[in-house]
């Protein structure tokens, strides 16, 4: 499991893109990151008692309820 920025970070797949890794949703928006936050979103229940995935939903948390709203309705229009 990771974000478009961890992607970007750890290859050259990204290169050339017209995506931004860094960006969670909008027109701009890698889809990667993107479905990487819903997906943490949806299952976060699940995933808050792993130690391997806390930290995630921790940082998940951290975001406004306003940015979680418009990253699951993003996802919605990529699924």
């Amino acid at each position: 499991m990771a974000s478009g920025a961890y992607i970007k970070r750890m290859s050259n797949f990204c290169s050339g893109c017209c995506y931004k890794p860094e960006v969670r949703h909008g027109e701009k928006a890698c889809p990667i990151t993107t479905l990487y936050w819903n997906f943490l979103a949806i299952h976060e229940s699940e995933l808050k008692g792993n130690m391997r995935t806390m930290l995630m939903v921790r940082n998940l948390a951290r975001l406004p309820e306003e940015e979680r709203i418009a990253i699951g309705n993003h996802a919605q229009k990529l699924l």
